[in-house]
């Protein structure tokens, strides 16, 4: 499957000209001997590697219902992010995505967030000669860590640093905080170690629901209450933490935990 999401590097002049078949008339050759095949015919043609099958990308927020995004995109760069995914509680945490989208469709427009899951990383960038050596990295330091079964508790409201976004989400029940920062603690010396972002400091592990364009903080905050009213009717919000995500463009990989 051709590499869609993020691009690699783009091929050097001196490898483009390589391709470039000669477009001068032959000469004059006394020895009437025939031309000599090309490299390109015995070998075949070059085969591209699988970072440069990806055109460019550019970025319109129009196409993404005016999210913008928190780095450029350039050829190379792959958005890289470790999760964990909220499947164990995925049917009600959609059921309630719908309804607030309903209730609150006066005041403003709620899109849902598609990937339901809790972040253990910044998003980061990652150039794809990395992505396996990291991942390899990730699964060497998660060897020893223990998973354990959570829950989700309430909603918060959180802008993203940058304030062009506010999301509500569902953070992680207090009670479970102390395990997932000792599995946090692994990933952010990865994150080091390849001298990128640690986790933010303080953590504050949550999955975020659903967002919206710009800071509508002070709005969302106002109707917490009545958001709280549609979440307390769902059952207890399970977390199942037993294996760790790491996502890097259209990549994924996934470390089983003690």
């Amino acid at each position: 499957m051709a590499l869609v999401d993020y691009g690699g590097s783009s091929s050097s002049a001196s490898e483009d000209e390589e391709l470039i078949e000669s477009t001068h008339p032959p000469t004059m050759v006394a020895l009437k001997r025939p031309a000599l095949p090309t490299a390109a015919a015995l070998l075949g043609p070059k085969k591209p590697k699988p970072e440069e099958f990806v055109e460019d990308v550019v970025d319109d927020p129009a196409l993404h219902g005016g999210r913008i995004r928190s780095f450029k995109h350039e050829r190379g760069n792959w958005a890289t992010y470790v999760y964990v995914p909220a499947t164990a509680c995925v049917d009600q945490l959609e059921e309630f995505q719908t309804e607030a989208i309903s209730n609150l469709s006066s005041d403003l427009e709620l899109q849902p967030n598609e990937s339901l899951h809790l972040s253990l990383s910044r998003t980061v960038v990652l150039q794809y000669h990395q992505i396996d050596e990291f991942s390899r990295s990730l699964q060497a330091a998660l060897n020893s860590s223990a998973g354990f079964a959570a829950t989700l508790k309430g909603l918060r409201i959180y802008t993203n640093e940058e304030r062009t976004r506010t999301f509500i989400a569902a953070p992680l029940d207090a009670a479970f905080v102390e395990k997932m920062t000792a599995i946090l603690q692994p990933i952010d010396q990865v994150m080091l170690d390849y001298r990128l972002q640690p986790f933010y400091d303080p953590a504050s592990f949550h999955v975020s629901l659903l967002w919206c364009v710009g800071d509508q903080q002070t709005l969302l905050n106002s109707k917490l209450a009545e958001l709280q009213e549609l979440l307390e009717d769902q059952d207890t919000l399970p977390l199942a933490v037993n294996k760790v995500h790491l996502k890097s463009g259209n990549k994924d990989f996934a470390y089983i935990l003690k």
